[in-house]
């Protein structure tokens, strides 16, 4: 009785999760008017028109602005993987003068909300000149002091004595990192999701540092519901479908991956 209770629990807590998504679904495939039907949960009739029509509206390329979130999450997931592994690991098996402040600065940075160092990056993005392009994201989203944080207790489970004897053979410490890597494969993969999946919904940045052109998906749909162009209901679930389909795509792939890493992190 009770693993029956538990089971009923668990399907309840998953209508629960999956429901809006479904919702938003369906709906793409539904007319504005059946949109606004509250018993109507699915479409009369499973209709292509506002796919069709959100490649097509000239208000929105979508295509072009698609890309520019693809390219950006990438980019700076990228990034902070290769930063946050290669800092985590020198601070997991080096002793150096400072390594305290390090923490502590990877600490702070976990700990302070982002929205306080939007103005300071908005400054010093526009005083570097790069303001307006998609390059302008890619040094702020390539600092993560979580990202840090994670790496140094992933590469903390591997024994002293394998950077000791990497030493005494002539190996540079950049060399040790690099024959490390592939052990820690499923922690790479673990962070480079999480990591594109904030990247990718990131809102706040782009709207102070990108312009018309360059501007990405999420920033897109808010200006344009706000605007004198107001996008169809359907449409507007067609292209948060697709905008979720990177993310589905990467889950399915990494998933294994990141079941390893999370076991390796808390036994660690």
């Amino acid at each position: 009785m009770k693993k029956f209770a538990s089971l009923i629990f668990l399907l309840f807590s998953v209508v629960i999760a999956t429901y809006p998504f479904a919702w938003m679904f369906l709906s793409s495939f539904k007319t504005n008017d059946e949109i606004y039907q509250p018993t109507l949960f699915l479409p009369a009739d499973y209709k292509w028109d506002a796919f069709i029509s959100l490649f097509n509206a000239s208000y929105l390329p979508f295509l072009r602005i698609f890309s520019n979130s693809l390219i950006l999450s990438f980019g700076q997931a990228f990034l902070a993987t290769l930063i946050s592994a290669g800092a985590g690991f020198y601070l997991a098996k080096y002793k150096f003068r400072g390594r305290g402040l390090v923490v502590f600065l990877a600490i702070f940075l976990v700990l302070i909300p982002k929205q306080t160092l939007a103005v300071p990056t908005f400054d010093w993005i526009s005083w570097l000149g790069w303001r307006g392009s998609l390059f302008s994201l890619l040094l702020p989203g390539a600092v993560s002091g979580i990202g840090v944080l994670f790496f140094l207790q992933v590469f903390r489970r591997f024994p002293q004595e394998w950077i000791d004897l990497a030493r005494i053979e002539g190996m540079s410490p950049f060399r040790t990192y690099i024959s490390l890597l592939p052990l820690v494969f499923p922690g790479l993969m673990t962070f480079f999701f999480l990591h594109f999946v904030l990247s990718f919904q990131e809102h706040l940045l782009p709207l102070l540092l990108l312009n018309d052109e360059n501007m990405t998906l999420p920033l897109a749909l808010a200006t344009l519901k706000d605007s004198s162009h107001r996008i169809p209901e359907s449409v507007g679930m067609a292209a948060a479908t697709l905008s979720l389909l990177p993310i589905l795509i990467m889950f399915s792939l990494v998933f294994g991956k990141m079941k390893t890493a999370l076991r390796e992190v808390t036994l660690s």
